[in-house]
């Protein structure tokens, strides 16, 4: 009994010894900012919003992408104008029911927000990026499937594809996006 008490209390004065040993290295240095960059990122100007008509070729591209052999990813797939409001809707039979506004909101935050839904959740993935989730009501989608429609400079609305993984949902995006020229 008075072998153990003694192998706790020198447990003990070890922890305390190497706690205050830590505590008594000199602080590190804190990081430098980050440097602010002179230009807006994402400042891409906004044109006058797609229609009906070319949404309907930008999902033909997605959906050709989507079942290439071996594929058979079965997608939502939303086309929204400069505001972020429904242009066009499509969904393959046998797509999951979330992925209805999942592809909305993709879309949507593309537009609004003028870039690919890919960096807020690349953004997401650091702990500082937490404060997306505080930039609009709703917030943000943060997942892969997102893409602005940028002609001639201007962005004429956004895609959002959902429905697979998040990558797979990027993938199938990226020819209906890629249309729009």
């Amino acid at each position: 009994m008075r072998r153990n008490t003694l192998a706790i209390l020198a447990a003990c004065a070890a922890v305390t010894i190497c706690g205050q040993a830590q505590a008594q290295q000199p602080a590190a240095a804190p990081a430098a900012p980050a440097a602010v960059p002179d230009q807006m990122p994402f400042d891409v100007p906004y044109g006058n919003s797609i229609t009906a008509d070319r949404a309907a070729d930008v999902v033909k591209a997605i959906v050709a992408e989507a079942t290439k052999s071996p594929r058979n990813w079965k997608l939502a797939i939303s086309v929204v104008d400069t505001h972020g409001e429904l242009v066009y809707f499509y969904k393959m039979d046998n797509t999951q029911h979330g992925s209805v506004t999942i592809s909305q909101n993709k879309a949507r935050t593309s537009a609004r927000l003028r870039r690919p839904t890919q960096i807020f959740n690349t953004a997401m993935q650091n702990p500082a990026g937490a404060v997306i989730i505080t930039l609009d009501s709703p917030p943000p989608t943060a997942s892969p499937g997102g893409i602005p429609l940028i002609e001639g400079g201007k962005i004429i609305g956004a895609v959002g594809c959902s429905g697979a993984t998040g990558d797979q949902d990027a993938v199938a995006c990226k020819p209906g996006a890629d249309t729009v020229k």
